[in-house]
């Protein structure tokens, strides 16, 4: 069953971005996910506090796809380099 990978990204230092999104499509191929969108264009119907610069949703073929992705050595220095530039609010559901 297809699971989906949903971020919120806020940014407060743009260095990551260029390495991540040179990087991170590949290694997400890599794990069967397939990016359905990626935008800054949003409307909040509900709820408060700051919007994301950004908000991200990724299909992978299941939950176990998305813990290989998270988990992949390849992804952790992509990884490190978003959690130290940005506040990130990642789900995963099925």
């Amino acid at each position: 069953m297809a699971a989906y990978f949903i971020g919120s990204i806020k940014s407060h230092d743009e260095a990551w971005v260029a390495d991540y999104m040179a990087a991170v499509p590949a290694l997400v191929g890599r794990h069967g996910g397939e990016m359905v969108c990626r935008s800054h264009e949003f409307v909040r119907y509900e709820g408060e506090g700051a919007a994301p610069d950004y908000v991200v949703v990724i299909r992978f073929p299941s939950m176990e796809a998305i813990d290989a992705f998270m988990n992949d050595p390849d992804y952790a220095p992509h990884k490190d380099a978003r959690i130290a530039c940005a506040t990130s609010d990642i789900f995963a559901i099925a």
